[in-house]
């Protein structure tokens, strides 16, 4: 059999590449570039439903499901928006419901539960229904509400066949243990829910845990469960929120669940600014603040803002839906604008404020962005107000006068750096980061909407599975998010998108400044110079212990610790994000006007008749600038010091050199004396002995005597050849330094051969 040539080969790899390249597209990614790498790039089919589509609609893609439990690269989710997520301990997205469009090409509420395997780009429907179709309740002309009730089985147990209903905008958060939880969100007649569903992914169960089961019809009042309030700060078993949608959620260090404010009725009911807790071990809701829904009318409750950048007791913000939010390395959690539902007229304001909410003090701070509502109308069926306009200032750079505009429903991330990212909404597609500890927004891609007259903004898609730098979704509200294990930020659907999926690789942070004097207790000023590796970085520092910003001063040369303060600073460079800010916490005990002195050596040596040197250092602390004299003490017989020069006058240390000169007589004189002491205590010792004796011992100890003298006489001639070596002389000498009333000492030890 004749073997395929290599072009045939070559035509095998290019067809493989065409048919199937999303099997390598979510592994290729670029620091700050999106990449498409999956799902259609357009809206497919006609309308769903039934209904007859407007010149040029289209409502969306159906979902491919394949077979339930088993990943394929062929399965994708439908177009949808609203849906809830998570992400396991293994970097795998999980997605449950949002209003879209299900097998059959159906429009509803949802309730399919997919995962998504970044590594394989891969999803695998995991529970709920692929077709929604036959619970549609059908109106003129085609069908109004579509989508599946739940299976509640028993409170607190989990089952196979349980499974939450159909709905949108619920609220999600991940446990401690990695089990999900779902709270409320819209269903399918449109009705309110406050039901809680724990999902355990090891077995794939759900179990509804608390809250109300909603009717089996759609609701022809208010339909919204009230909720149970009890006590502010109190925990208390009976509690649960009222039913909502587009609430904000967190996850605290605890593990804990917060849940913020949402819409606790249809069009024309409450807006809510309620904040609640969470305990998943206790199974207890606790009202933290806000107000009680159940004592409100039909509009909405106004937040008070403080002053700007201060935590106060009795900051909240007001009542909003579709709010962006996150949660920051520190486990403060933040808010951005969203719809708020103004008090008395019950008007929408689209509004771009910024809170953040520390958990420990439970205490709110308005961050930025503006406080009242603004570009407002009450033409009749457009009561409302769009909001303030953003401020971009210059693509990539942060500044303190930047913000996104007022939008509600974007699209959030956290990365590794602790900056929180933020994407579209309202159908924009711009792309912003946020520092938290300076507090400073930059556009980071996307178009500003005030520059483009298109809405929703158009995509711009690329080349499947290929990264580039003028790729960029296309607008969108409600979309999917999740980041990778990897920190790589993706993005599914939403309203507005087709079921396109995205990721987006963050540019790398600058590197983290650092201090060449390390923090501690100094006592003297210290001169701290600031250094960053980062190439063309501008470094910016406060020395008050706040959060350097670009407004703040630019390092340029060493800066002068005078004082008891801290440093903190950050790099700022083009193509990068911000970095960590560093800080490092100077404590300064400047010592009095003083001095001390030190000696090259402790002992001099000299044959006498000569001389010896040594240099003796000043140094000053605390700012001792006076001159020095200095002087000798313990000098031998016959030696004198002198010091060249005479005095000196720091700054900084200074020298002198002190010569002690010694004289032949100053070692002669003690080695004259030695013998003659001992030699005459004898002799007088043998006369007054012998006076007691008798004449011929007498006689005796005379001629000893006699001799002793002789040796003294012969000792003293200067020809004896019997002379003996005498020991040196050794005196300990101090050298005093002066200046005023200040005096110090060191000590040399001379000696003398």
């Amino acid at each position: 059999m004749k073997q395929p040539s290599l072009p045939f080969y070559l035509w095998i790899c290019l067809l493989a590449l065409v048919l199937f390249p999303s099997l390598t597209g979510a592994q290729t990614t670029a620091a700050g570039e999106w990449t498409w790498v999956g799902g259609n790039n357009a809206f497919g089919g006609p309308c769903a439903n039934g209904i007859p589509c407007e010149s040029g609609q289209t409502l969306g893609n159906v979902g491919v499901y394949g077979t339930l439990g088993v990943p394929a690269a062929g399965n994708i989710p439908g177009s949808r928006s609203g849906s809830s997520t998570w992400v396991d301990s293994a970097g795998n997205l999980w997605l449950f419901g949002g209003y879209g469009i299900d097998s059959a090409n159906t429009l509803g509420q949802l309730n399919d539960l997919w995962k998504f395997t970044p590594s394989t780009n891969e999803w695998t429907w995991m529970s709920g229904s692929s077709t929604i179709l036959s619970s549609c309740t059908p109106i003129t002309g085609g069908y109004e509400y579509c989508g599946l009730l739940g299976v509640y089985g028993t409170l607190g147990v989990p089952a196979a066949e349980n499974v939450p209903a159909g709905r949108s905008e619920a609220s999600s958060w991940i446990d401690s243990s990695g089990n999900f939880w779902l709270f409320g969100g819209t269903d399918p007649g449109s009705e309110l829910l406050n039901d809680l569903w724990e999902y355990f992914p090891s077995s794939n169960e759900w179990a509804w845990i608390g809250g109300a089961i909603p009717p089996a019809n759609s609701c022809t009042a208010n339909c919204v469960p009230p909720g149970v309030y009890d006590t502010l700060g109190t925990p208390n078993a009976a509690n649960m929120p009222a039913g909502r949608y587009g609430a904000s959620n967190w996850t605290d260090n605890n593990g804990n669940l917060w849940l913020f404010a949402g819409l606790g009725g249809d069009y024309e009911h409450t807006g809510l600014n309620d904040l609640m807790e969470f305990v998943p071990s206790a199974n207890e809701w606790t009202w933290i603040g806000g107000s009680d829904p159940t004592s409100q009318s039909n509009t909405g409750t106004a937040g008070v803002y403080g002053t700007l950048g201060v935590y106060a007791p009795g900051n909240i913000p007001g009542s909003r839906v579709g709010a962006s939010y996150w949660t920051d390395s520190g486990g403060n959690f933040w808010l951005l604008g969203g719809t708020v539902i103004l008090p008395v007229s019950g008007e929408f304001s689209v509004q771009n404020d910024l809170w953040e909410f520390s958990p420990s003090m439970n205490m709110w701070a308005w961050m930025g962005g503006q406080n009242t509502p603004s570009n407002c109308t009450t033409v009749e069926g457009q009561e409302g107000c769009n909001g303030n306009p953003g401020v971009y200032g210059t693509l990539g750079v942060p500044a303190a006068g930047n913000i996104p505009g007022a939008r509600s429903n974007a699209s959030t991330w956290t990365d590794k750096s602790n900056h929180l990212w933020l994407f579209g909404g309202n159908g924009f597609n711009d792309l912003w980061v946020l520092e938290p500890a300076a507090n400073e927004w930059a556009w980071m891609g996307g178009t500003n909407p005030e520059t483009s007259s298109q809405s929703p903004q158009p995509g711009v898609y690329g080349t499947l599975g290929v990264p580039a730098t003028g790729n960029v979704p296309g607008g969108r509200n409600g979309a999917a998010t999740w980041t990778d294990r990897s920190g790589d930020f993706w993005l599914f659907g939403g309203n507005n998108a087709p079921n396109d999926l995205w990721v987006y690789e963050p540019p790398a942070s600058a590197a983290t400044p650092a201090f060449s004097i390390a923090a501690g207790t100094y006592t003297a000023i210290q001169d701290v110079t600031i250094t960053d590796s980062t190439a063309n970085a501008a470094v910016y520092y406060t020395t008050d212990g706040s959060a350097p910003t670009t407004s703040s001063t630019v390092y340029s040369s060493p800066i002068a610790v005078a004082s008891t303060e801290t440093l903190q600073a950050v790099a700022i460079a083009t193509n990068v994000l911000s970095s960590a800010v560093a800080s490092a916490a100077y404590t300064i005990n400047v010592l009095p006007p003083d001095f001390s002195i030190a000696g090259s050596t402790g002992s001099i040596a000299v044959t006498a008749g000569g001389s010896g040197t040594a240099t003796i250092s000043v140094s000053p602390q605390g700012g001792f600038a006076s001159a020095v004299t200095f002087g000798c003490s313990g000098l031998p017989a016959g030696a004198s010091c002198s010091f060249s020069p005479a005095s000196v006058t720091p700054p900084g240390t200074v020298s002198t050199s002190v010569t002690i000169t010694t004289s032949a007589a100053t070692a002669q004189e003690r080695r004259n004396g030695f013998p003659v002491l001992p030699e005459s205590a004898l002799a007088i010792a043998l006369c007054g002995f012998g006076m007691r004796k008798r004449r011929r011992l007498q006689v005796l100890l005379l001629l000893a005597l006699s001799a002793a003298g002789l040796n003294l006489l012969s000792g003293c001639g200067g020809g004896s050849s019997g002379s003996s070596t005498a020991p040196p002389v050794t005196s300990t000498v101090t050298v005093t330094a002066t200046s005023g009333a200040l005096s110090h000492t060191i000590t040399i030890s001379l000696t003398v051969n």
